[in-house]
């Protein structure tokens, strides 16, 4: 009896070791989404980012918006430096997403384009044009991330930039 149930605690806790809090998890190469909302945290808290910081952001992606939202309420991305912040944030983790994010989902902008929208709300539009500014850059970036070959061709003298989609 007592054998049977030092095997039943044995096997309880290796089950209870093995299960993983998701998001602690890690894909192949990338940081948790634990370390993103701390490089969020930091950055936001402290105002300054570190190599550390930048390369977690750039490898991050989409998953970027969800640690800012997770990290930070309304009241603290309203201030006009957070939202500068959270800008630069976002603008990190696409700076390569064609290179730099493994996870091909977190290469499109989604939850990044609501952030966005809510952050221009909660600003009360004092920072359209800035939030507009990082929005087309995070689309054109995401729009490279999606593309087999681009280049640009010349039309009478007109460039004109392609992208064939795979």
């Amino acid at each position: 009896m007592r054998v049977q149930c030092l095997l039943m605690i044995v096997f309880l806790g290796t089950l209870t070791a093995t299960a993983q809090d998701w998001q602690a998890c890690k894909p192949e190469g990338d940081y948790s989404f634990n370390d993103v909302k701390a490089a969020v945290h930091r950055v936001t808290s402290s105002r300054m980012y570190s190599g550390w910081d930048q390369k977690t952001f750039n490898r991050s992606g989409d998953l970027v918006a969800v640690a800012v939202l997770k990290t930070l309420d309304d009241s603290e991305m309203a201030s006009p430096e957070s939202a500068n912040f959270v800008l630069l944030i976002v603008r990190m983790a696409f700076d390569c997403p064609q290179y730099c994010v493994k996870v091909t989902d977190d290469r499109r902008p989604r939850m990044t384009l609501l952030l966005l929208e809510h952050l221009n709300e909660i600003t009360g539009g004092k920072m359209k044009a800035e939030i507009e500014e990082a929005k087309l850059f995070i689309l054109e970036q995401a729009s490279k991330a999606n593309c087999q070959m681009e280049g640009i061709i010349y039309a009478n003298g007109v460039p004109i930039r392609f992208c064939t989609k795979g």
